[in-house]
């Protein structure tokens, strides 16, 4: 019962998909923005998860353009 209310079932799939569409919101704090990023990262299995120039360049492409 608990598990089915509080597990996530997102595949490999989606949490790519959520990885990449991820944005900085307007007034949030670089270290709240890092830790949604990790979180969504550490959920893909290692089969899953993208190369380390992948993962960069989703992270800075979801950072507004004012810190890149």
């Amino acid at each position: 019962m608990f598990l089915e209310k509080f597990s996530d079932d997102k595949t490999p799939t989606m949490l790519l998909k959520e990885l990449g569409s991820l944005k900085m919101e307007g007034k949030e704090k670089v270290r709240d923005f890092n830790q949604r990023f990790i979180h969504i990262l550490n959920k893909l299995v290692v089969d899953t998860k993208p190369h380390d120039s992948i993962t960069t360049g989703y992270y800075t492409f979801a950072l507004p353009t004012r810190i890149t």
